[in-house]
């Protein structure tokens, strides 16, 4: 008999809810969850069929390992939690870490930070995409007051201009990338500035060829010939933003020639691209 248990695919950030199949406590398919608004009724291929190969790798840990005598010998359960019990006694709260991983589930990563807190009683809980993501999630924090997206995956669907830079959105989150196909489907223009001639060039209206390291550069130069050329939207200035004038002082210096020459891009582009 085959059940279904409802999840969380756990591959990259979109977060996309997934049925598995399972038979005698084995994976035998995985399914999309139509009902979720994160991905619906789609599927990238690492969700499809990469949860069935990583779950059942014959290289997969299936029992404790403990090293004795420099190599790692199959322990029971009960002996290594006795061994890690044992140990964690023996440090004070501010000498332990607990360190989690971004490819846990949210309620994964909350029994650790409890464990940490209540158990261990220390503060001191990280992970990778803190180290990968810190500075990004500052910069949205100060920009836009949140340091997350301020739209739904599937609204950019419905976006009618979409500036894709220092991403490859199709390897990283791949139904991300979907939507973005899905709003040059519906008519919406996409720029992708890029070193490297990414899947998401294929749909692209315009393709900005940077020099690797050169984003901010070719950020800066698109932005002045916004604000020189008159091409903002001044009632959103007024009604959103703050410190305009310092901002508009910050892009002295990365004028058309300057931009060209540090990024590669021919000017008109840049120019098109505003």
């Amino acid at each position: 008999e085959t059940s279904k248990v409802r999840t969380t695919c756990p591959y990259c950030g979109c977060g996309c809810s997934i049925y598995l199949s399972i038979r005698d406590q084995e994976i035998i398919g995985v399914s999309s969850c139509p009902e979720n608004s994160v991905n619906g009724v789609s599927l990238c291929v690492k969700g499809r069929f990469g949860i069935i190969e990583f779950v059942h790798h014959r290289d997969r840990l299936k029992a404790p390992l403990i090293k004795k005598d420099g190599d790692f010998i199959e322990a029971s359960w009960d002996e290594a939690l006795d061994l890690v019990a044992s140990r964690l006694g023996s440090y004070k709260a501010d000498e332990l870490a607990v360190i989690s991983s971004a490819k846990c589930t949210n309620e994964d990563n909350y029994v650790a930070q409890k464990f940490a807190r209540a158990v261990l009683g220390t503060n001191n809980v990280d992970h990778c995409a803190r180290l990968c993501h810190a500075p990004t999630v500052a910069g949205l924090v100060q920009s836009f007051g949140s340091g997350a997206m301020t739209n739904s995956i599937g609204e950019i669907g419905d976006a009618r201009c979409i500036l894709a830079i220092g991403t490859n959105t199709t390897e990283a989150h791949p139904i991300i990338g979907l939507e973005v196909k899905r709003a040059v489907g519906k008519g919406a223009k996409l720029i992708v500035a890029n070193p490297r001639e990414i899947d998401l060039v294929r749909f692209a209206h315009l393709w900005l060829q940077h020099q690797p390291g050169s984003d901010v550069a070719l950020l800066m130069g698109m932005m002045k010939v916004i604000v020189d050329e008159g091409l903002l939207d001044k009632s959103f200035i007024q009604e959103r933003c703050e410190d305009f004038d310092v901002f508009r002082e910050s892009l002295e210096g990365f004028d058309l020639a300057f931009v060209e020459r540090t990024t590669g891009v021919p000017g008109d582009k840049i120019v098109e691209a505003a």
